[in-house]
């Protein structure tokens, strides 16, 4: 069950360390990267890191060309010494023993004559683990999730929060995130830790604006203020409870509203189009109140 906070108003040119006798997360640590990462650890939501496809394929690359060059060695090798009459290198690809034994010494020399063949199964041992744990390392990284628009906006407003600023960030990674006025420099490779669950259109408007409505209707000095952030922060669940109440209600209302109104009307003409109208109605709630796919907005608006 997520407890991570939607809404903490760290906004430019303000802290909410300010505020006296709140104590957030990361008040006491150095700013830049150790008040970045104590953000991040405080709220996994913004913990966001650019994933370096490009290098990580790159990476993928040069050990696959590696693998090649010594694969074609090795299979070189082998046919040499399946050839000689040194020792027991004719017997290598019938007997590992043999082969791992090609470092044991008879008569003060190696008894194979060398162990070319092994230290080259021992490199290509090391580079094919290197290799793999990469790729697989690269298969997992790209099935991590983006992170939200709003959380890539909290982040971009933190680096310009006095909880960064003026010792914030100075090397050219400090653009990866973007900023709230110029998203150009932003990467586009962006992972998230923990990238919010899907939600429906209504959910995202509603958790990106609830502090907002709760400040201009005056609810908001009724809440405490969360000490992770040392600002007013609204539960997930406590989000999506409230747009799954909203959503049940519209439902169980439309279709007695649509009976009402059909009865009120006599006009056949009348009638045609106000079920085309809800019909419309229907589709469009579908969309913003749920996450159908369109398979299923087609489905049941053309039941």
């Amino acid at each position: 069950m997520s407890t991570i906070d939607l809404t903490p108003l760290d906004q430019p040119g303000t802290a909410a360390s300010e505020t006296p006798g709140l104590h957030h997360a990361y008040e006491d640590l150095v700013q830049g990267y150790p008040k970045l990462a104590g953000r991040m650890g405080a709220m996994p939501e913004v913990a966001m890191f650019r994933r370096f496809g490009a290098l990580n394929c790159r990476n993928l690359l040069y050990l696959q060309s590696e693998l090649v060059e010594l694969e074609n060695k090795l299979r070189r090798l082998e046919y040499e010494d399946s050839q000689s009459t040194v020792g027991d290198k004719r017997f290598f690809a019938r007997d590992h023993w043999l082969l791992m034994a090609s470092t044991q010494m008879k008569d003060g020399v190696l008894r194979s004559g060398d162990t070319k063949q092994l230290d080259l199964v021992r490199q290509i041992r090391g580079v094919l683990k290197e290799y793999n744990t990469a790729i697989i390392q690269q298969a997992q990284i790209i099935q991590m999730g983006k992170p939200d628009n709003y959380d890539i906006q909290d982040i971009q407003k933190f680096l310009v929060s006095d909880h960064m600023i003026p010792k914030g960030l100075l090397g050219p990674d400090r653009e990866i995130w973007g900023t709230f006025n110029d998203t150009s420099t932003m990467s586009k490779e962006l992972i998230c830790l923990r990238p919010r669950q899907d939600a429906d259109s209504f959910s995202r408007f509603t958790g990106a604006h609830v502090i907002t409505f709760l400040q201009k209707f005056g609810f908001a000095r009724w809440m405490k203020k969360d000490e992770r952030f040392g600002a007013l922060a609204v539960r997930t669940e406590s989000i999506f409870r409230f747009t799954f109440w909203v959503t049940s209600l519209i439902a169980s209302a439309m279709p007695v509203i649509s009976i009402v109104v059909l009865i009120k009307l006599k006009a056949l003409t009348a009638r045609l189009a106000t079920i085309a109208a809800f019909n419309a109605l229907l589709s469009i709630c579908l969309t913003v109140f749920s996450d159908a796919k369109r398979t299923d907005v087609f489905a049941v608006t053309a039941a």
